[in-house]
């Protein structure tokens, strides 16, 4: 584990980022896939998956985006948004994806493991409608918020106690035997924040699919990668985020970088 963690670190430190790790078993994880994305897991794991759903693990680690970026969302400039200034977000992501790909990359070798790649840039755009792309990836969140990294938050997204959701997420698969972390958390409690400045989050208990109108309003922007933030940003500056902290900062097991 020693190993895992100075090679994690040593990625970290020469991007500048910041990052957390969690690991939790594999058939926990396997089970609660959509059944879509099991048979997407059940083809990168091959031959390896009965032993895997015995004896494996997922190995998730998350960079976080720097708060300048964050601050650059929804920016207003004379009336309407900045979009110059909400791309510094956007190019961020390609930036976290290949960081993130790189690093699980070198802990698959250091594990003898799989590495699950972050969410595909470019490849959202292509879809007519966002349950279409459910089939091309595992989903990272699951690992995610079973290892303790975070909590599922009232927008959706892994929200973690230091950095928000303003994470991004890969994962490692590995027979390699392992310590499971964990983590206990209150949650986002009476927080909203993302809620309202999002009229889709707001109506997801009764719009058909809020993710399809996600989708298509994020088309509508026009930045230069297929993302929006806003709810990020609102849990970021959210003082419900500064409670949580305070609240959810004991019983965790997880590891961060320095």
């Amino acid at each position: 584990m020693k190993e895992v963690l100075s090679t994690f670190q040593e990625e970290a430190t020469k991007r500048v980022l910041k990052g957390v790790m969690g690991i939790t078993s594999f058939e926990p994880v396997y089970s609660t896939l959509l059944p879509i994305q099991k048979k997407k897991l059940e083809k990168i794991c091959g031959n390896q998956l009965d032993t895997l759903k015995k004896k494996g693990y997922f190995i998730t680690i998350a960079y976080a985006y720097p708060n300048y970026a964050i601050r650059s969302i929804d920016i207003k400039k004379r009336g309407s948004f900045d979009k110059e200034a909400w791309n510094i977000y956007a190019d961020w992501y390609p930036r976290l994806n290949n960081a993130l790909n790189d690093t699980v990359t070198r802990l698959a070798q250091v594990v003898d493991g799989i590495p699950l790649m972050a969410t595909l840039t470019g490849e959202a755009e292509k879809v007519n409608h966002v349950e279409d792309y459910y089939s091309m990836v595992v989903s990272h969140r699951i690992p995610g918020l079973l290892s303790g990294i975070g909590w599922k938050g009232k927008n959706e997204l892994v929200v973690n106690p230091r950095y928000g959701c303003a994470i991004r997420l890969a994962s490692i698969i590995t027979a390699t035997p392992r310590e499971s972390t964990c983590a206990e958390y209150t949650g986002c409690g009476t927080c909203s924040s993302c809620l309202e400045v999002c009229s889709f989050l707001s109506q997801k208990d009764i719009l058909p699919n809020y993710r399809e109108q996600c989708r298509i309003y994020m088309l509508s922007l026009g930045l230069e990668q297929f993302v929006c933030g806003k709810c990020i940003k609102a849990c970021s500056e959210s003082p419900g985020l500064l409670a949580a902290r305070n609240q959810n900062s004991t019983k965790s097991t997880i590891y961060y970088t320095q």
